[in-house]
């Protein structure tokens, strides 16, 4: 079964809670036998229940009247317990902590800043009000939303470092009118290319032919927008064939 899929409470006792029963039966000075016999079970098969329950490797999990009879033996409440109940459920719920596995899967692949800003940002949605998960369904668009705001956020920041490269190599300020329209214009330029990905090439390409008519209407320097044009296009051609534009 892949992680993404595994509960959270496949042992219905967390290790951590096993480790509480055996100190709470020992404190008490009871064997595993002598639990077993008080919870009306045999001595040995008894045992071994007694055994999985404190070790948190029941299966199907023993059940909640077992786990009282089991304070019930060694002379406890349940306020015995309370510390790591509260810890357990104040966890994820199970579709939240099955999206956070999808997700730290999927950033495997992904270049460092651009799987900790995903992270970050599926972080930031789990402790907003009213943004708790509740099924597979929200699970699965919980991780679509992170991983599209990590990739558009990789993307500006690639278009950016390449217009300030540009913007050097034509010794224009970054604040200068000019370096602002440019900018804009090669946004425009990289949208497009994405709008229009899986079009017919001719239809790509009239798109992209009509982009020339706004840094005229702008006032731009003719050459330096195509050398925008020109630039952008071969940063998007090397992020698609690095499937960084999905």
């Amino acid at each position: 079964m892949p992680a993404s899929e595994t509960p959270s409470g496949f042992t219905l006792l967390p290790k951590e809670l096993g480790e509480r029963l055996r100190l709470l039966r020992e404190e008490a000075g009871l064997s595993q036998v002598a639990v077993a016999v008080m919870l009306g079970l045999g001595s040995t098969t008894g045992k071994a229940q007694v055994s999985k329950m404190e070790t948190g490797h029941y299966r199907s999990g023993p059940g909640f009247m077992r786990l009282l009879d089991y304070l019930r033996a060694c002379g406890c409440g349940i306020d015995a317990l309370l510390d790591i109940l509260d810890r357990y459920t104040s966890r994820e719920t199970v579709p939240e902590e099955r999206a956070t596995a999808d997700l730290l899967k999927a950033i495997e692949t992904l270049p460092p800043k651009c799987g900790r800003r995903a992270f970050y940002y599926h972080v930031g949605l789990s402790h907003r009000a009213g943004q708790r998960l509740g099924t597979s369904a929200a699970a699965r668009e919980r991780v679509r939303r992170a991983l599209a705001r990590a990739g558009a956020e990789s993307r500006e920041l690639r278009l950016k470092h390449k217009f300030n490269y540009l913007l050097n190599k034509m010794h224009i300020g970054w604040a200068d009118p000019s370096a602002i329209g440019l900018r804009s214009y090669g946004r425009k330029v990289f949208a497009t290319l994405r709008r229009m990905r899986k079009a017919r090439p001719d239809r790509r390409q009239r798109a992209l032919d009509r982009l020339d008519e706004w840094p005229v209407r702008m006032g731009l320097d003719p050459a330096q927008a195509r050398r925008v044009k020109q630039a952008v296009m071969k940063l998007f051609e090397r992020m698609e064939r690095a499937g960084a534009i999905d």
